[in-house]
Formats: C-alpha cells, structure tokens, sequence
C-alpha cells in the first residue's frame, strides 16, 4: 500500500472532510515556523540530554509559559520524543539530519529551503504579470550558487543525493561499469563536488572533472583538496550557457541542471557530444506529468522557478532529446529520495 492510499484510507475512516488537505495547508505555515525557531536556537543539540520545559526554557533563556505547546508540536512532527520525568529527547530522525554533532546535518539545508520557498511565495502574485527574462538567471545565480555550495548544498549533497547516487550506482550500472574501470567522469553543475568525490571513491582507477561557475569550483576545489584526491579531479569554471567542458567523457552525472539554462535542447546536444562513444549519461530533473499527485509533488518546489523562465520539462521531453541526440535510453525511474521534489532519472548510452 502507498502512502498515498494509506492517507486516503485514514481520511476514509475518519471521514474527514474534502478540505482537510487545505487546512492543512493553513497548518503546515505553523509547523514551518516551529521548525524554524528550533533549527535557529539549536534545540535539537540542546535535547540531546533529556530536559524539562523548566530546564529548555532557562537554556533558550525564554519564559516557560508557552514552550510545552511548541515542543508537544515538535514532538507531534516526530522531531521530539517524551523521556521519563515529564522530560524530552531528540527524536532518531533529528539527532541524524538536525544536530551539529551528526555527519548528516541539514540544518542549514532545511533553513535555506523554507526561506527561498517563502522569498517566491512572497513573488508569486507579482510573477504572474511579469514576462519570463530566462536570460538573466545565470548570471544573477552564480554568486548565489556559489555561498549555498559552502554550507547548505553541501549538506544536502552529504546526506541525500550521495546516498541516492550510490543507490542508482548499485542498479544502474553494477553490471554496465565495473568499479576497476579507469574511466573518466564529468559531474556537470556539481557544486561543492560530493558527488565527484563519491564517484572517484567508487571507482578508484577513474580520472574526473567537475564543471560550474567560477565562483563554485573554488569551494569544490577547496573540498577535493581536503580528500586529498587533486591529482583526480580537475575543476573547471565556466556557464553552459556559453561554454562546455574541455574533454570526453565516460560517466556524466548531470542533475537538475536544464531548470537553469537558457536553451535545454543546445544543452543535451552540447551535452551528448562529450560523450565518449558507449559513455553514459545519468541525467535527473524534475519533471511535469499528467498525473495530478505527481504535479502536487513537483510545482509547489518548480513553479515559481518557471515563473521566472527556468525549465522544467514535461513528461517524455528528456527521452526525446537524448533519442535525437544519439543517445539510447537504458533505464528510467522515479527516484523519489532526492533532495525536495521526485526526479526522474534517464540512462542514456552513447551510440557508436
């Protein structure tokens, strides 16, 4: 049974009413501010040892009257768990992704999403009578791009979309590519390089090259540096807007990067040429569908983007750019474990 059934069926027993998902909605603006306030005061460090709402209240230096309704709220997001003595704890799943004594810390990541999510909110009527001017988002996202690689793309690269990576590597290409090959390797808009780290730790023969703004291959730089694995991994610094790296390649892992340029089919032919002959190409974006669950998963995170003229491609369009482009589709999923919306996933192989 999927979640989605299981969310039907309880509505169904407990006849809720047809607009329970609106007021939830209305509700959730209150869970967002209750998880804010506790990832801005360290709360989760601070429950790491049980403590009484006495005890939270002197640490947060706040009065006690109102602090048992936002940490029963919290408890009720299973961000908080009840200990003995009237006392709480960090829950399982906030001690992993929402303390900064944990290898997978979000904080920042969730911080940064809820902010940028509310900056669009905040557009969103003014977007609807304002042209698309798609040509002006590289240019005004590099410095942007460039600060959340340090600290917020970071950690959702380190806690998300490397294990995801692992995950597609394991069914993808356990059969294709066996880990001692010596190929090369392209992380195209990689960011702060996790994912160029983890490819040349899976394939310990491999050469690689991570590509993005100037701005951001130095904080990747700095990253491959401290894994002391340089003499790998060559950073280079351009906008695929207007430039391609230097090379071919056998492995390019390209993900959500056509929501950010000008032209997405120059982008997939410009893409497919660096492919070696039988090169792979791992592509993952966000896509439009006709499936009204799949779009409520996929626009509350996009629509404002396309709003402002980025790409988002309906359903089949990535297929048929990587068909025309001399690419055979291997495989396709949903893979529903990537940082805030599904993405589909496309493994293209290079015909000889």
């Amino acid at each position: 049974m999927t979640k989605l059934d299981c969310h039907e069926l309880d509505c169904h027993e407990l006849d809720c009413h047809e607009l329970q998902k609106f007021w939830d909605l209305a509700g959730s603006q209150v869970k967002i501010k209750a998880l804010e306030v506790a990832l801005s005061r360290s709360l989760f460090d601070l429950l790491l040892e049980p403590c009484s709402i006495e005890e939270i209240a002197h640490k947060l230096a706040m009065p006690s009257t109102n602090i048992k309704g936002w940490i029963d709220l919290l408890w009720s997001m299973g961000c908080v768990d009840t200990a003995i003595d009237n006392k709480y704890i960090t829950s399982a799943l906030a001690k992993r992704y929402m303390t900064s004594v944990s290898a997978m810390d979000c904080s920042q990541a969730l911080q940064f999403r809820f902010q940028t999510l509310r900056h669009f909110t905040e557009q969103f009527e003014a977007l609807l009578y304002v042209p698309k001017n798609r040509n002006a988002l590289s240019s005004a996202m590099a410095p942007l791009w460039a600060k959340a690689a340090k600290a917020q793309i970071f950690q959702e690269q380190r806690a998300v979309t490397v294990p995801a990576l692992d995950r597609i590597l394991d069914r993808v290409l356990n059969v294709t590519i066996a880990e001692e090959t010596p190929l090369h390797f392209l992380d195209l808009g990689g960011g702060p390089g996790l994912v160029a780290l983890s490819l040349a730790r899976r394939f310990p023969n491999s050469t690689g090259v991570l590509f993005d703004f100037p701005e951001t291959v130095k904080v990747a730089y700095k990253n491959i540096m401290e894994e002391g694995v340089e003499h790998r991994i060559e950073v280079q610094a351009g906008d695929l807007n207007k430039q391609s790296p230097n090379s071919q390649f056998d492995l390019i892992w390209c993900s959500s990067v056509l929501h950010f340029l000008d032209d997405a089919t120059e982008a997939i032919k410009r893409i497919s040429a660096l492919l070696k002959p039988n090169g792979i190409l791992l592509i993952l974006h966000a896509e439009q569908t006709a499936e009204k669950k799949q779009c409520e998963g996929v626009l509350p995170f996009y629509l404002p983007m396309v709003m402002k003229g980025n790409y988002l491609p309906k359903q089949g369009e990535i297929a048929a750019l990587l068909d025309q482009n001399g690419l055979d589709v291997l495989q396709s999923e949903e893979i529903t474990d990537f940082p805030m919306a599904p993405v589909k996933l496309y493994c293209g192989r290079k015909v000889e």
